[in-house]
């Protein structure tokens, strides 16, 4: 096969061609300028940003013939080029995931006996090292604590971890950084021009994005472009390429979250399925532009967008709230784990979308908390759209309605009864509530045993309860002394219910004993169905 792919093809060669990993680069130049090189180094960082192709970088800075050790290795010379083709003796890569087993280490410890071939250095790259089985790990201990002069470990990990803390100790460590999408938009325009296509920098800017943080990907991802034929490529090429779905229809779901209009969102969605499109994929999109939606209300700068669409998102996201578009995102990560486990995936989508479409009739949760706990009944959403301005008005109203009725004129006595306490329990309860609701709820609950000397004694009845409120005697005490303007001293007593004892069920054999005519029959009727 002649052909070769752009992951290998436009793979970088030297230390100034490694993208947004300049903080390691300049430390490895220096390193090697220096003669400082270490014996074990930990590469780590997710995929496509770089790892073994600075492993193989750096082993052709040490190793080249040319000018070596050297920070711009020649790429000619016969180390150079063997280290690129992945067929130097010296520079071995060994892939972690299939060889995990302790018998593999020791395979590679008894190679480390032997000199190098045509090399000043043994270079040994493990790639996904952190798939090594423990037993692996620590036959490499005693290599790493003591290696050879003349070799060096270079370990390459998505997940470090994973890997045994005492084998990261003995190693230098870099942490890769996802690839920016300018810096991947600047390859691949690059990559294209040497390809001889023109791509729309839009289009660009969508290949990017899609990469996700990964140059390798965005290559991989350029190569199924370049397969599509063409020489000019507009956005709407690469939307159809790929699958994506266009932002404009992004952007009439969200309006029509905002006029509830449910049945234009599900033909959006059917729309979609019916061109091919994956659900997770739509669904994905989706919260994309939510998520940009909810960085523009907040007044972050998005570098993916144009100004035309950045101006059109803006004056979208001003018709909602912060906590509308939060509630958004909640559904639609809820809607993407259940369509995950469901066996109706298109039925849980249609369902889920119906929910988002009602999203201004929902009532904010510290509303319905203060609903409840004064006991308001939650009003029925009307065929009106709630607004934020209505929302916080009757979230004042319902809380001026506790305030009144918690701060009712206490009477003037020097003596605290149980039945005067029962009459302004309730005016208690509610001040208490204003302080710690869910408290309240377990005070409300107690019983009263007596009250003598303005000490007042209550009856809790579950080990929950009676710990939470001694937990906070001093603050419940204080607000009933306040509201009688006299000191009361308080305790809670734990009674638990007493469980009604189990009756036993009568056996066939009691009933026969106690009623012998219902014996007999019941021997007839056995003896009938024998």
């Amino acid at each position: 096969m002649s052909y070769l792919v752009l992951a290998r093809k436009y793979r970088p060669q030297t230390f100034d061609e490694v993208y947004a990993q300049e903080h390691i680069t300049t430390i490895l130049k220096n390193t090697i300028e220096m003669d400082r090189t270490a014996h074990a180094y930990l590469f780590t960082g997710s995929r496509g940003v770089g790892k073994t192709s600075l492993a193989r970088i750096f082993a052709k800075s040490l190793n080249c013939l040319t000018d070596g050790p050297t920070t711009t290795p020649c790429n000619t010379c016969q180390n150079c080029i063997e280290i690129t083709q992945g067929t130097s003796a010296d520079v071995i890569e060994i892939d972690g995931a299939s060889n995990t087993g302790v018998e593999d280490i020791r395979d590679l410890q008894k190679e480390l006996m032997y000199a190098t071939q045509n090399s000043r250095y043994k270079i040994y790259i493990i790639d996904e090292v952190h798939m090594l089985s423990k037993n692996a790990f620590n036959a490499l201990l005693k290599t790493l604590e003591e290696p050879p002069e003349n070799v060096i470990f270079i370990f390459a990990t998505t997940e470090p971890h994973k890997v045994l803390p005492t084998i990261i100790s003995r190693c230098q460590r870099f942490d890769f950084k996802r690839i920016p999408i300018a810096d991947v938009v600047d390859r691949l325009r690059s990559i294209a021009k040497i390809e001889g296509i023109t791509i729309a920098e839009e289009a660009l800017f969508l290949v990017g994005k899609k990469a996700d943080g990964s140059m390798r990907d965005g290559l991989s991802l350029m190569d199924q472009v370049l397969a599509y034929g063409k020489k000019d490529y507009t956005y709407d090429d690469i939307l159809e390429i790929f699958g994506i779905v266009h932002n404009d229809i992004y952007h009439e779901i969200i309006k029509a979250i905002k006029t509830h209009d449910a049945a234009l969102i599900i033909n959006h969605l059917h729309a979609m399925m019916e061109k091919g499109t994956d659900l997770q994929e739509f669904i994905n999109g989706l919260l994309d532009y939510i998520r940009d939606l909810l960085l523009l209300k907040v007044g972050v700068k998005i570098q993916t967008l144009s100004l035309a669409q950045e101006n059109l998102m803006t004056s979208l996201a001003k018709e909602f709230s912060e906590q509308d578009i939060l509630y958004l995102i909640s559904l639609l990560i809820k809607a993407k784990n259940d369509i995950k486990i469901s066996t109706n995936p298109i039925l849980v989508a249609e369902m889920s979308f119906v929910k988002i479409a009602k999203l201004q009739d929902m009532h904010a949760l510290p509303e319905i908390l203060q609903q409840i706990q004064s006991g308001i009944t939650v009003t029925q959403p009307t065929s009106q759209p709630r607004t934020p301005a209505a929302n916080h008005r009757q979230t004042t109203r319902i809380k001026q309605e506790i305030k009144q009725e918690a701060t009712a004129k206490p009477p003037l006595i020097s003596q605290l009864t149980t039945e005067i306490y029962q009459q302004h329990r309730a005016q208690i309860v509610e001040k208490l509530r204003l302080e710690k609701p869910v408290l309240a709820n377990y005070f409300d609950n107690c019983s009263v045993q007596k009250i003598q000397n303005n000490f007042a004694h209550f009856i809790s009845t579950t080990d929950l309860a009676n710990n939470m409120l001694n937990s906070n005697r001093d603050l419940i005490a204080d607000i009933i002394s306040k509201h009688f303007n006299i000191p009361i001293k308080i305790d809670f007593i734990l009674q638990k219910a007493e469980r009604k004892p189990t009756i036993a069920q009568p056996t066939m054999e009691d009933i026969k004993r106690h009623s012998p005519d219902l014996a007999d029959f019941i021997k007839e009727t056995d003896s009938v169905f024998e």
